[in-house]
């Protein structure tokens, strides 16, 4: 009697269990005995790679994916030879299975331009095959374009095997990218208020990381219409014509929508008034200098044209990216 008492109450903690679970967790469920039955086997991906690489297999293990009964097979196929060819690499289309929304916002954000903004800018042109690799697609390669046409490098702000959305929500994802100093958004963010009351006690509730701003709807389509960008690039608007600056021109209207929905983002913090007036400050100091670079331009460009400079740019050894150019 008492076995079958026992068995009555495990019949019913799975029934139990069933009942709370939506009805693909409740597959997964079911399914579970199975997954962890064939992952101990060394002749599964996951137990040849739980000796070779022990560490990767513990990041897969703390996943969200392993609860959920993804193996190694699952993204990157059973193929060996077709697995080595792409050396391991895993297409967004492929986490679009199962990511479709993420991945469909995302080949609309800026990001997903960046392998091409690389490939096509003279200065990456110009290093060699490791360079390129090892110093410039370290970042771009967040827009990687892959054969099945998905666009998307998910492990640059989901790294290792862990995919761990909570690591990609920490300022310290972003910075890998945006810090250093030809673009110090990372230093710049640690000395505002923002960054030091977020690193006081981390609390995303109380003060904004990287993505309170910048992707304040959850989704993977950044917001990036702070303002007009910075000195030299971004943007000017159409009245504020500036000869010689190849910066892209915004209408008004352009510009008043985009400040209207950074204003929204600012809201659950700021009144209307103060973050309007904040930003018009930026956008002054930007108009500022741009102005003193055009000034200093036109002095250049008009001594170019008499002959005065000394040595004169075609004199000097050309610029090893870009060669003789003065625009």
């Amino acid at each position: 009697m008492k076995i079958v008492g026992i068995g009555v109450l495990v019949l019913g903690c799975a029934f139990g269990v069933f009942y709370v679970l939506q009805p693909e967790e409740a597959v997964r469920f079911a399914a579970r005995p199975g997954f962890l039955w064939r992952i101990q086997s060394d002749q599964s991906c996951e137990g040849c790679h739980r000796n070779i690489d022990p560490g990767m297999d513990k990041q897969w293990r703390e996943s969200a994916h392993f609860q959920a009964n993804v193996g190694c097979a699952d993204c990157h196929g059973e193929n060996h030879e077709t697995v080595f060819a792409v050396r391991g690499q895993v297409s967004a289309g492929m986490c679009g299975k199962c990511h479709a929304e993420e991945v469909e916002a995302f080949a609309e954000s800026g990001h997903a331009d960046a392998e091409l903004a690389a490939l096509s800018d003279a200065r990456f042109l110009a290093q060699s095959r490791a360079m390129q690799e090892e110093g410039c697609m370290g970042c771009h390669s967040i827009g990687a374009r892959f054969a099945d046409g998905s666009v998307g490098g998910c492990n640059t702000c989901h790294p290792s095997h862990e995919f761990s959305a909570a690591l990609a929500r920490e300022p310290e994802a972003c910075a890998v990218c945006h810090g250093g100093p030809d673009h110090p958004v990372m230093e710049a963010y640690k000395t505002s208020i923002h960054g030091v009351l977020y690193y006081a006690d981390r609390d995303a509730e109380k003060s904004p990381s990287c993505v309170t701003c910048h992707m304040p709807n959850g989704d993977h389509g950044h917001v990036a219409n702070i303002g007009l960008g910075a000195v030299f690039t971004g943007a000017v608007l159409e009245e504020d014509f500036l000869p010689h600056l190849a910066m892209k021109r915004l209408t008004k209207e352009e510009f008043e929508a985009n400040r209207n929905a950074m204003l929204q983002v600012c809201a659950p913090c700021h009144s209307n008034r103060f973050s309007r007036e904040s930003l018009e400050r930026a956008d002054a100091i930007k108009r500022e200098a741009d102005a003193l670079v055009a000034e200093s331009y036109a002095v250049i460009k008009a001594l170019y044209d008499e002959g005065a400079l000394d040595p004169m740019p075609e004199d000097r050894p050309a610029n090893p990216v870009v060669g003789h150019v003065f625009e």
